[in-house]
């Protein structure tokens, strides 16, 4: 049975205040692998798949260690906001922190350096949408990285694998998040996205916890056993769809099933002309990847997107 050991990093802000950051090592020192969660206090069903998966390795003889940050910005989580109301600042958008005054600075520094020296991070997250388990794949990466990084999202065995594109507006995006931080300090990092807790089921839990079992076993730390039925991921761009108005989306094309660009997706009854539908049309053709369910949206709110094969892209 792997040893887990529970601690806590001190993170003090400008006034001198200390916040706790959470950290879990389990298996052998130094950590190899790392998984970090909570960087937004609104995304908490990472967390339920971080205890099945500590539940799942805690019986395996690991030869290298694991270290998971589970609740990376504690006053946001506690706040269940995206961003602490502190500075309101998003900690994935601040890089490694550079050592600046605001609190969610200092976090995203400390949770840089507490996985600094591992070989992989997964960054976990999840969204409104319903969405399977998506993997991201950065961009501006070295040949040598991209095909580590396929080599991780292959052994994760996500549904979906996003792949950024290489334009100014996708490189700024990734330029200033926390994966970008940890690539930097020569960590291999890519974020995974699944269901808002609401919408989470045991089959994609089980696909999760497979697939970071498998990662650990393809950094040779855990045994190399197949834990479940491997699919092949697609690959695509992602192309989002926003609400034209207010109002309760009602979705109608099914998660996952393919669609023809002017395809009717879903339906927003308006706020103000109830009985007055608006058809919500697929704006590409693809597979719609993610998608909103019965909801209250307000003008300009993502309520699906469509995943478009890389093949069918410029």
């Amino acid at each position: 049975m792997a040893e887990i050991r529970y601690d806590r990093i001190p993170v003090h802000d400008a006034g001198g205040m200390i916040i706790h950051l959470p950290v879990v090592d389990i298996g052998p020192s130094p950590p190899v692998m790392a998984i970090v969660a909570g960087i937004h206090g609104d995304e908490p069903s990472p967390l339920c798949l971080i205890d099945r998966f500590v539940l799942a390795v805690r019986d395996l003889p690991l030869t290298g260690g694991i270290r998971i940050l589970a609740a990376a910005n504690p006053p946001a989580l506690l706040q269940r906001a995206r961003w602490s109301n502190w500075d309101d600042e998003d900690m994935n958008r601040v890089g490694d922190g550079s050592g600046g005054p605001a609190l969610t600075r200092r976090l995203a520094e400390a949770v840089c350096e507490a996985v600094t020296g591992c070989k992989v991070c997964v960054n976990l997250h999840n969204f409104i949408m319903r969405t399977p388990l998506l993997a991201i794949q950065p961009p501006g990466l070295s040949p040598e990285r991209q095909a580590r990084h396929r080599a991780y999202i292959h052994a994760l065995d996500p549904h979906v694998v996003w792949v950024f594109g290489s334009g100014p507006t996708d490189q700024h995006a990734f330029s200033t998040s926390l994966d970008a931080a940890m690539e930097a300090r020569g960590v291999d990092s890519f974020a995974v996205e699944m269901a808002d807790l609401p919408e989470l089921d045991e089959p994609l839990l089980a696909r999760g916890i497979a697939g970071l079992l498998r990662l650990a076993a393809q950094l040779g730390i855990a045994p190399d056993a197949e834990r479940s039925p491997k699919r092949n991921a697609v690959y695509v761009r992602r192309q989002l769809m926003r609400s034209p108005g207010a109002g309760i989306f009602e979705a109608i094309a099914p998660l996952g099933g393919t669609v023809e660009e002017g395809e009717i997706v879903g339906e927003l009854v308006p706020m103000e002309r109830p009985g007055d539908r608006v058809l919500i049309r697929a704006t590409a053709s693809g597979w719609l990847i993610q998608r909103l369910g019965r909801r209250f949206v307000r003008p300009g709110d993502m309520i699906a997107s469509i995943g478009i094969p890389l093949e069918a892209t410029p």
